[in-house]
C-alpha cells in the first residue's frame, strides 16, 4: 500500500512526516551548553560605518532558547578542517562570493538549525585535526556521531576508537574504516545484518539498513535541507522521537484500518485509473524527503483521483495519524520602518503588491523570485508572485506562478491561490490554501525591503497538519529575478543572517531564463492600491 507516499506528496512544493514508539535508548538529560553557534557572515572593514538594513534582530539570535533547554540528545560531528570546502556552493549568480562555505561553518550551522528543531538537541563539531581528548570527551555522552569526507586510515582508526562508545552514527564520504563503523544503536552495518535484512523483511536489521541507505541518500543529494534532515534521522533512530521524520514511518493496522473503512471507494477508483496508479508507482520511486521528485510525480499523471483519494485519507479521515506544527523557531520578526517612517498594514500590503499595476514601469505580476532558502521548492523555474486586494473589505490575495518540467519532458505551468489574513503586527501576514487536497497554513513576514522596491525579502513558516510535513524558507524577490546589484548584496546577506537566521549559501538561485508565457491573470478582480513605484519621497501616494 502506497498510502504513506500520498502523505507525501499531496503537500509537496505546489505550496510548498505516523504513531509514536518505543524508545530504542534512554536519553540523557543535563542542562547543554552551545557549543557550535552560528556567526555573522557580514562583516565590515575596520573604520567603515555599519551596515544599516531594514531587518530586526532574531532574539532567537541573541538568546537561544536551547541555553535554557534540558538536553534530549548529543550529537558529535568530525569534518574536514583548515578551511576544506563543502559540497554545499553559494548562487552561481553570485561568483564574487567564491566556491561556498568551509566544512565547519556548514555543520556549525547545521548544529545552530538543529537546535531550531527542538532546542534539547545539541551537536559539538570538530575539525579533523583537533585534539583526540577533545573529541574522546564531547564523544563519552553522546548518542549520535557523524564523520564526513574522513580519508586518512590513521586518522579513522583514531576516530573509531574515540567513538566507539556512542551508540548510532554514519560516516558519509568517509574511508572503509571509518564506514564500517556505521551502526544504529550499537548494531553495526555487516554482511550478517545484510543477511538478516533478506531473511527477516519485516525485522529490526531491515529497517536499519533501509534508514542508513536513506541518509547515504540524502547526503548525496548535497543541499543543506537534506543535510539537516539526515541528522534528524539519526537523532530518532537513536530513540529520540522527531516527529519531522515521522512521515518516514510504516503505516500500521490503525492506518489501514482508517483506509479500507472509510476511503475504500476512492482507493478502488485509484487503481482502476492508470495515471492513478503511474502516480502512486513515481511516488513511492522518490527517495526520502524528496518534495521535487514527488511533486513532478503528481504533475506528470495529473489526475481527479488521486487527490479525491488524497482528501479522503488525510483531509477528511487523516488516516495517517500526522499533526504537523508550524515551526517557532527561529523567531523572525518582521521590519518595523519603510522610508523612514514606522511601516503599516497598508504599506506592507504595498511592498506586497510592488510592482504589479498598469502604466509606465508596472508589470502584470509583483515580484519576480530571485533566491529561496528551501531547495524543494526553490528547484522549480520562474517564481513570479502576485498580490493584491481582493473587492470583498479586508480581503488581500497571493497567486504564485510557476513552471515545473514533467517526466516526459514538457514544461507546465502552476499557478496557486492563497488567501491572506493580515497579522497583528504589520509586516506579517496568515496564509491558507488547499492543494490535493490538504490544506496548508503558513506565516509570512517582510523582513527587509529597499526603499526604490528594488529587492523585498520575505520568510515563511508553515505546516501541512494532516500531510505531516513543516517547513520554513526566506525568499528573495526582484522586478526582473535578477540578482541586486552590488551595492545591495552585503545589506541583503546581512539581514538574511540577523533577520531570518539564513547563510547566503543555503539560498537556491532560482532559474529564469526562459519565463516567457506565463498564465498570471489573477484568480480573483484585484483592488489597486497606490503603487509604492509612483513616489520615493512619501510612503503612500
Amino acid at each position: 500500500m502506497q498510502a504513506a507516499a500520498i502523505s507525501r506528496a499531496v503537500n509537496a512544493p505546489a505550496a510548498r512526516p505516523a504513531p509514536s514508539r518505543a524508545n530504542r535508548g534512554v536519553p540523557k538529560r543535563c542542562v547543554r551548553t552551545i557549543i557550535a553557534r552560528g556567526v555573522p557572515s557580514v562583516s565590515t572593514s575596520p573604520g567603515s560605518a555599519p551596515i544599516e538594513t531594514g531587518a530586526v534582530l532574531s532574539p532567537t539570535l541573541v538568546d537561544n532558547p536551547a541555553e535554557y533547554a534540558d538536553r534530549k540528545v548529543k550529537l558529535v560531528a568530525i569534518v574536514p578542517g583548515n578551511g576544506a570546502k563543502s559540497f554545499l556552493p553559494f548562487p552561481p549568480g553570485l561568483p564574487q562570493y567564491g566556491a561556498g562555505p568551509d566544512w565547519m561553518e556548514v555543520m556549525g550551522h547545521m548544529a545552530m538549525r538543529l537546535t531550531w528543531v527542538d532546542p534539547g538537541f545539541s551537536m559539538d563539531v570538530f575539525a579533523h585535526d583537533a585534539p583526540m581528548e577533545d573529541i574522546k570527551a564531547s564523544a563519552r555522552d553522546a548518542d549520535v556521531f557523524v564523520c564526513v569526507d574522513i580519508q586518512d586510515k590513521a586518522l579513522a582508526s583514531d576516530l573509531a576508537s574515540a567513538l566507539s562508545g556512542v551508540a548510532t552514527g554514519a560516516a558519509l564520504g568517509c574511508c572503509d574504516v571509518l564506514e564500517a563503523e556505521t551502526r544504529v544503536v550499537y548494531q553495526p552495518v555487516t554482511q550478517l545484518r545484510r543477511m538478516e535484512a533478506k531473511l527477516v523483511p519485516w525485522g529490526q536489521a531491515n529497517k536499519d539498513l533501509r534508514l542508513m541507505e536513506q541518509v547515504t541518500g540524502l547526503f548525496d543529494r548535497k543541499n543543506h535541507l537534506d543535510l539537516l534532515f539526515l541528522h534528524l534521522l539519526l537523532v530518532d533512530a537513536s530513540g529520540v522521537r522527531v516527529p519531522a521524520v515521522d512521515i518516514n514511518q510504516d503505516l500500521n493496522l490503525g492506518n489501514v484500518w482508517c483506509i479500507a473503512s472509510n476511503c475504500n471507494k476512492q482507493l478502488l477508483e485509484c487503481y482502476k485509473n492508470d495515471r492513478c496508479k503511474l502516480s502512486l508507482d513515481c511516488i513511492d520511486a522518490c527517495g526520502l524527503n524528496d518534495q521535487v521528485c514527488t511533486y513532478t510525480c503528481i504533475r506528470s499523471y495529473q489526475n481527479d483521483q488521486f487527490q479525491l483519494l488524497a482528501r479522503c485519507m488525510l483531509h477528511k479521515h487523516n488516516c495517517l495519524g500526522n499533526d504537523a506544527v508550524r515551526p517557532e523557531l527561529p523567531e523572525v520578526l518582521p521590519m518595523t520602518h519603510f522610508r523612514g517612517e514606522p511601516l503599516t498594514h497598508d504599506v506592507a500590503e504595498a511592498i506586497m503588491q510592488g510592482h504589479y499595476g498598469e502604466g509606465e514601469g508596472k508589470k502584470p505580476y509583483s515580484w519576480l523570485a530571485v533566491a529561496g532558502q528551501n531547495p524543494a521548492y526553490d528547484h522549480f523555474p520562474c517564481q513570479y508572485q502576485i498580490w493584491y486586494r481582493g473587492k470583498a473589505k479586508g480581503s488581500f490575495w497571493y497567486n504564485p506562478v510557476f513552471k515545473v518540467q514533467t517526466l516526459d519532458g514538457k514544461e507546465v505551468w502552476r499557478r496557486s491561490d492563497y488567501r491572506c489574513k493580515r497579522g497583528d503586527t504589520p509586516g506579517t501576514f496568515f496564509f491558507s490554501f488547499m492543494d490535493n487536497g490538504v490544506t496548508s497554513l503558513e506565516y509570512w513576514r517582510i523582513v527587509d525591503a529597499a526603499d526604490d522596491l528594488s529587492w523585498s525579502l520575505y520568510y515563511y513558516a508553515g505546516a501541512a497538519k494532516v500531510a505531516g510535513q513543516a517547513y520554513i524558507g526566506a525568499v528573495l524577490a526582484t522586478k526582473d529575478g535578477k540578482w541586486p546589484g552590488e551595492e545591495h548584496l552585503e545589506r541583503i546577506e546581512k539581514s538574511l543572517w540577523e533577520g531570518c537566521g539564513v547563510k547566503l549559501w543555503e539560498m537556491c538561485e532560482v532559474d529564469n531564463c526562459n519565463c516567457g508565457g506565463a498564465p498570471l491573470d489573477p484568480y480573483h478582480a484585484p483592488v489597486m492600491m497606490p503603487s509604492l513605484l509612483d513616489s520615493t519621497d512619501t510612503v503612500l501616494p
